[in-house]
């Protein structure tokens, strides 16, 4: 292997974690006590992965908030807004409707089947 693929093969991929070094996830679940922490990785269209988990670590949830289904600022990630799912080890499954703050943090919501509302926000520290 020569210098410049050995170069490529170790940089690439510590430019890609870098940049979900830093964003953290924050919610609250309705039937869960107290605050659930986790992190999160933007798209590189829109959107995003979470994962938050309770106090404990015995709830863990994984949200996908797929790319935007409407960018009103043209230019602008603010204002872009779309659906997602979140699935909960628990075995729970919350739609989710999310909205760009800025182009470093979104926000959104979703109800369980039970009734139970979801609301979360990730952004870079």
């Amino acid at each position: 292997m020569n210098n410049r693929a050995l170069v490529a093969a170790l940089v690439v991929p510590l430019l890609l974690a870098a940049c979900s070094i830093g964003y953290e996830a924050r919610g609250s679940l309705g039937d869960v006590p107290g605050e659930m922490r986790g992190k999160g990785y933007p798209g590189s269209s829109g959107g995003g992965r979470f994962l938050l988990a309770d106090r404990e670590g015995r709830l863990t949830c994984d949200g996908q908030a797929l790319p935007p289904s409407l960018s009103p600022n043209p230019g602008s990630c603010a204002g872009e807004s779309g659906t997602g799912v979140v699935r909960c080890s628990d075995g729970r499954e919350i739609p989710l409707r999310w909205e760009a703050i800025t182009c470093r943090s979104w926000k959104g919501s979703g109800v369980d089947a039970n009734g139970n509302r979801l609301e979360f926000r990730v952004e870079r520290r």
